[in-house]
């Protein structure tokens, strides 16, 4: 008799982010022996970035975001009503086959299509189901309602956490904190890279990097601010812009200021946009410094990805960021939009590389310590054991209660 847990995530993104990386990851070390694994994903980009994780039943949908050019006017209303539709017909489909493959619970992300969706399936089927915060949506009324219908609530920040007790009473003090883990054989220092060769880089030329979707709250322009005070003082060093630009409505006019920017302050020959990149191991490995900019990031994927690769990482003090990064120890923190901050930060860090060498030695051991895949994922497994089979959890999954708390 075949007695592992049948569980199904659930993704609608149509671009790569930190959500979407955090739910292959999930998908791919889910322990076999204990979870007969599903997932169902919107029919668009990403797809076949699922489609090569193994030993998974994949199931598609059409419940993906409105492209940007259709986010305003009379378009915007005529996609919205063909998209409930499509989302209807989703939750009726994956309904049955739920069902029909017997699914025991469903883990679903805070984005508005997923928690409409998971509402749905739960209304048609009762299948009980643990919701993800990875951001602090609680101005949305599908996310209120599906907190309260949730069997369990996890947050990837204590922040997160907080966020959503201040706006929401002391109910929301049942979330429990699970941080987000990341492969460290995948991501790790010393990975051969061709970064430096691509951008034809001098050997003491110093590479800064800032890595994320391009739009206004990841704060691509307080980089580049910063990036002018410190091409000012120091002429060996190259700005690095990653991230994907295509689908978002509110960066369709922040991308052209972004490299006009680049183009008035004299950083044009200095600055290379690399846009989306699937080798991010590499691309680590190539730079000297990462920073993370964003006004408010509720994690900080990018930053344990970068520290786990031995990069000493700058990041703003906000969101998830400072229960990552311990400022002077293993990283550095910035105000939000203070570029004259984080181009002394920068400054220093290039005219010191025993400084680099030092905190990104002590940056990798954080990760190990706090972020590795295993130990997340074992809490994770403990918590989907917990919702599906609440009699045999204890046995199902064991993970380690340091992990997963409901306080800080």
């Amino acid at each position: 008799m075949d007695m592992k847990i049948k569980s199904l995530l659930m993704d609608t993104n149509d671009a790569v982010g930190g959500v979407v990386r955090a739910h292959i990851m999930f998908l791919r070390y889910l322990d076999r022996a204990r979870f007969d694994v599903h997932a169902a994903v919107h029919r668009g980009p990403l797809l076949p970035q699922f489609r090569m994780v193994p030993r998974m039943t994949l199931w598609t949908m059409d419940a993906g975001t409105k492209p940007a050019n259709m986010c305003s006017g009379w378009r915007c209303r005529l996609t919205d009503l063909n998209s409930i539709f499509k989302l209807v017909w989703s939750a009726f489909r994956i309904s049955l086959r739920c069902r029909k493959a017997g699914i025991q619970v469903i883990h679903t992300s805070d984005k508005k299509r997923s928690l409409l969706l998971t509402l749905l399936i739960h209304r048609l089927t009762g299948i009980p189901y643990l919701y993800h915060i990875h951001n602090n949506y609680v101005d949305y009324r599908a996310n209120r309602m599906a907190m309260v219908q949730a069997a369990i609530i996890i947050a990837n920040s204590g922040e997160m956490r907080r966020d959503f007790i201040q706006a929401l009473g002391p109910s929301m003090e049942r979330i429990r904190i699970l941080y987000n883990g990341i492969d460290t054989e995948e991501f790790k220092p010393g990975l051969p890279s061709g970064l430096r060769a691509e951008l034809n880089a001098a050997p003491d030329e110093i590479l800064i990097g800032i890595s994320s979707r391009l739009a206004p709250d990841k704060g691509q322009d307080t980089f580049l601010r910063a990036a002018v005070r410190v091409a000012g003082q120091e002429s060996r060093v190259r700005f690095v812009i990653i991230g994907d630009d295509s689908i978002f409505s509110d960066n369709i006019d922040y991308v052209p200021m972004l490299r006009q920017m680049a183009h008035k302050s004299g950083l044009a020959n200095r600055t290379v946009f690399l846009g989306f990149r699937r080798d991010m191991p590499a691309i680590y490995n190539g730079l000297d410094i990462l920073v993370n900019a964003a006004w408010r990031e509720a994690f900080g994927l990018v930053v344990v990805e970068a520290m786990a690769c031995g990069k000493v990482v700058i990041g703003t003090q906000s969101g998830g960021i400072p229960e990552i990064i311990t400022h002077g120890s293993d990283g550095f923190l910035f105000p939000v939009n203070d570029d004259l901050a984080l181009a002394d930060l920068l400054i220093e860090l290039i005219q010191n590389s025993d400084l680099r060498s030092r905190i990104g030695e002590a940056a990798r051991r954080t990760v190990l310590e706090r972020f590795a895949i295993d130990t997340q994922l074992r809490a994770l497994e403990k918590v989907l054991a917990e919702i599906a089979e609440p009699e045999t959890s204890a046995v199902i999954a064991n993970g380690p209660q340091a992990m997963l708390r409901t306080g800080e």
